[in-house]
């Protein structure tokens, strides 16, 4: 993995993600076109990605400069969180001044979780997790998880299709993107990253090891949603509340347990000789 491609892209990605949030907490009016739900639940994780998920993505860098495991995975999560957020605004949020921020940090986000994905060494990553009850717990927690969420927003949609009214989620948009991107890209990634770990398979630990770290932040984030939504007078329905709130707490401290399972020092000992040999092989 490039790290001057890791700093650079991630820097624009943070300098985007502050001028996006700092605009949708502080510019009134920027979401007037949008719904009262819709502009709250925004706002809701505009501070989210402002207090915490910004933070994460540079501590992250300064983590991957020591050639941390855990710093180079929870970066890639971190990355995925952004891109997930930013695909949400940029083909859901109503039109605002901020739009083309918004295609910036999807299409960077994505290019970079995918400049990841292709640099991840996965052999490194199960060797340094050690296995055991963590990790199978973590693979059946996002299947679980990603079915849950999944069953929920294909109920809401097939009760509309056979009632003929349109689910309460649309309000006055056009499609269901975010149950689209939970449906489409979400509930598959956790189904194949949980399958793969549960069958010890390299790519299992990589997929995981990105999953909680995204869903951690996206957990937070809609928690902080229903508290913008509540404060706004809107009240989304209570199973929905409850469900988010207690997978949200149990995925991140499925995260701790999974992360504290990473042998770190053996990561760093491997990228010290890999840099050793390949200085040796320069002076050659």
């Amino acid at each position: 993995m490039d790290k001057k491609i890791v700093y650079t892209n991630s820097i624009f990605i943070a300098i985007l993600a502050v001028t996006a949030t700092l605009s949708g907490l502080f510019w009134k009016g920027l979401y007037k076109h949008d719904t009262i739900s819709m502009a709250a639940q925004a706002m809701g994780q505009d501070l989210i990605t402002l207090l915490i998920g910004v933070p994460i993505l540079l501590g992250s860098l300064y983590l991957i400069r020591k050639n941390s495991l855990r710093g180079s995975l929870i970066w890639m999560g971190t990355i995925f969180y952004f891109l997930y957020s930013y695909a949400s605004m940029a083909f859901l949020a109503s039109y605002n001044q901020m739009f083309l921020v918004y295609v910036a940090l999807f299409s960077l986000s994505m290019y970079t979780f995918v400049y990841g994905l292709l640099s991840l060494n996965v052999k490194t990553i199960k060797k340094s997790i050690s296995p055991g009850k963590a990790s199978k717990i973590a693979g059946m927690f996002l299947i679980f998880s990603g079915a849950m969420v999944a069953l929920m927003w294909i109920k809401m949609i097939t009760d509309s299709l056979l009632t003929g009214i349109a689910p309460s989620a649309l309000e006055s948009y056009t499609t269901l993107v975010v149950q689209a991107l939970d449906i489409g890209l979400v509930f598959p990634a956790t189904l194949i990253g949980g399958l793969l770990i549960l069958k010890g398979k390299e790519w299992g630990y990589a997929l995981v090891s990105i999953l909680l770290i995204k869903a951690s932040l996206l957990g937070t984030a809609i928690i902080s949603m229903i508290f913008f939504m509540a404060q706004n007078g809107v009240s989304p329905a209570l199973g929905q509340v409850i469900f988010f709130a207690i997978i949200t707490v149990a995925g991140i401290l499925i995260s701790i347990a999974f992360y504290s399972k990473i042998k770190e020092p053996l990561y760093k000992n491997r990228c010290i000789e890999s840099n050793k040999s390949r200085e040796l092989t320069a002076e050659l």
